[in-house]
């Protein structure tokens, strides 16, 4: 460590530690919290009951409608959350107040009014067990990035990666919790993202040369992806069909953004520094290929839309290949795995495309 610059030092003292609290919260949250309510509320104003849109989050709950199964639809005034009043309480107070009356359990009981009549309801929460696979992902990038700022030389991209990686893990741990903490967590959350994509661009920036563009404009224009946060945080505040449309336009421009920067990066690269560079891609290929294969089956029965939860698990093989391509680019035969990686993604592809294609006409001649 008395390698590091002045302010590294300070940022890996400030940070880390504040990571491990947020890292104990999300273990905590996995212990006491049963589960959140992302439905959408609108709120006319502080004198008035929060009302259902009908919306919610559908990768929560892909294969069923939670609201219909409570007995409730859209247009309905919500009036009590447990024992919590909801006079004036919008999207975010909502939350909190379902998770703190919750507890453990996988349910809340809400009093909602409709027509003028009240009635009584259990809503099925989301549960936080879904988290679990972000909390390993979050583990490893913290331990990556401080094993790289330890151990290797505090050059650009290794500096610019602790940056990254230290913004990874503090956005992968979840720790919704009951009262005050659901809001610390918002912050959190919302901060993170809203970086995520500047800091990761700054990466590849530097990777794996340490030569970064000179001009004031690329200095500037990565953190136009900081909107993400903004669309984010529109989707916890009822907002959800512009905050989702934003959100995810977002990631699609951001992801286009960190292919082109790679690809001109490797088309410039001498032969080492393209070995790093295939290390980087081999990690990419392996936490790639589950969520691309969980979205295609999910999207052939939505009762498999776990998968996509569960195909997180695989998330710290990506900063063990950076560590890999920054400090051991030469172990084992790179283009091997590489081809072997690519083709079992493109067998994936193909058979969700011909699941695609040819299970509704399988199903369709069988129901004949």
């Amino acid at each position: 460590m008395s390698r590091l610059a002045p302010l590294d030092k300070a940022l890996v003292l400030i940070l880390v530690p504040l990571w491990l609290v947020c890292f104990a919260l999300a273990i905590r949250t996995q212990v006491v919290c049963g589960g959140i309510p992302p439905v959408e509320l609108s709120l006319a104003d502080a004198a008035s009951y929060p009302v259902l849109t009908g919306r919610y989050l559908t990768e929560f709950y892909p294969d069923h409608d939670p609201l219909a199964e409570a007995g409730l639809r859209a247009g309905d005034s919500l009036v009590r959350v447990g024992e919590a009043d909801l006079l004036g309480v919008g999207n975010i107070g909502f939350y909190a107040r379902a998770v703190g009356e919750a507890g453990r359990d996988p349910s809340v009981a809400l009093i909602f009014e409709r027509n003028g009549a009240r009635g009584e309801a259990s809503l099925a929460l989301a549960p936080v067990s879904l988290f679990r696979s972000s909390l390993l992902s979050a583990l490893a990038s913290v331990a990556a990035a401080l094993f790289l700022i330890l151990r290797a030389r505090p050059t650009p991209s290794v500096r610019a990666y602790f940056y990254a990686a230290m913004c990874t893990g503090f956005l992968r741990s979840q720790f919704p919790g009951p009262g005050l903490q659901f809001y610390a967590y918002l912050v959190v959350f919302w901060t993170s993202l809203g970086m995520y994509f500047p800091l990761v661009v700054g990466f590849l920036f530097r990777f794996p040369d340490d030569r970064a563009p000179q001009g004031r404009w690329d200095h500037i224009w990565p953190w136009c992806f900081a909107v993400l946060g903004v669309f984010m945080s529109m989707m916890f505040l009822g907002r959800q069909l512009v905050g989702a449309a934003g959100f995810f336009g977002t990631v699609v421009v951001g992801v286009v953004t960190m292919l082109v920067i790679v690809t001109r990066k490797y088309r410039a690269a001498d032969q080492v520094a393209r070995r790093q560079m295939k290390w980087f891609v081999f990690g990419i290929y392996c936490v790639a290929i589950p969520p691309a294969t969980a979205a295609l089956l999910s999207s052939l029965d939505p009762r498999l839309g776990w998968l996509w939860w569960a195909s997180y698990w695989v998330a710290p093989l990506l900063p063990l290949a950076i560590v890999i391509s920054v400090l051991r680019f030469n172990l084992f035969d790179i283009d091997r795995l590489l081809s072997a990686t690519a083709s079992y993604n493109i067998l994936a592809v193909l058979l969700g495309a011909g699941a695609l294609i040819g299970v509704p006409r399988i199903s369709e001649a069988a129901s004949g």
